[in-house]
């Protein structure tokens, strides 16, 4: 008999894509054959806290968090073990052959997470670190796309900074660069979460303002009339590429209702 799999599914996190997360890791664990893998399920809190425990997804989805107990991963090679915290000491819980961080967003696709399972040593799925964080900061990904001549949609970064202290000069620069509508994002969000269409600058001012309650950097890209067509991408040395799909949302844009 083939000897099962260990794999540490990770799901909830201290990003404002917490709730997406769950949804997401609910899925993940729904397919996970039980003849082939012993799933150890660990939820992060809004606060960072990590635990585990029976039923972990549906304490997490129902916010009952009392029968559950710290977990804790080292960052340094310890072959994979996870460690339950019992008052101040550390006591082996279960080896894990392969980590499946389901995150989203800061601390978990920002290559946060995967520095530690790096230094951790242990095996884990998706992109690595350097991956990670590049394609987490949206202004940066376009920056990388620039420099090797692929074309991407005209865009302006902005400073929470420059938002909260010289908001009327922000706006001039913005539509000295991009005529409306524009796509108000946080840099470093997914989900749509704090996304606005802004049709105008009244639009805009609250789009920034929203924006900037998630990320200190906000990018302002113009908008653009066209279909929206995705594909993944799976694999490093030899990466094969899915069947593009074409993304019809039901609202003005691809917002986070529409996503979810």
């Amino acid at each position: 008999m083939t000897k099962k799999m260990n794999i540490a599914v990770i799901f909830g996190g201290r990003s404002g894509e917490h709730e997406v997360s769950l949804m997401s890791a609910r899925s993940v664990l729904s397919v996970l054959n039980p003849e082939k893998f012993d799933v150890t399920q660990i939820g992060i809190t809004h606060e960072g806290a990590w635990l585990t425990g029976k039923n972990v997804i549906e304490a997490f989805e129902s916010n009952a968090l009392g029968n559950l107990h710290p977990v804790v991963l080292l960052p340094e090679p310890r072959g994979g073990m996870l460690y339950t915290l019992k008052g101040t000491a550390l006591e082996p819980l279960a080896k894990m052959d392969v980590i499946f961080p389901v995150l989203h967003g800061t601390f978990g696709e920002d290559g946060t997470m995967q520095g530690l399972l790096e230094l951790a040593d242990v095996a884990y799925v998706g992109c690595g670190v350097l991956s990670s964080s590049v394609g987490m900061d949206k202004n940066l990904f376009k920056d990388v796309m620039r420099t090797n001549h692929i074309p991407v949609v005209d865009s302006v970064l902005a400073n929470r900074a420059d938002i909260t202290t010289s908001m009327e000069n922000t706006i001039k620069h913005i539509e000295a660069q991009c005529a409306y509508p524009v796509f108000v994002k946080p840099a470093n969000l997914g989900s749509s979460v704090g996304i606005s269409k802004c049709n105008n600058r009244s639009d805009l001012l609250e789009g920034l303002l929203e924006a900037a309650r998630f990320d200190r950097r906000v990018l302002i890209e113009r908008g653009v009339n066209a279909r929206e067509i995705e594909v993944s991408v799976l694999g490093n040395a030899d990466p094969i590429a899915s069947i593009a799909g074409e993304v019809r949302p039901m609202d003005e844009f691809y917002t986070y209702d529409a996503k979810y």
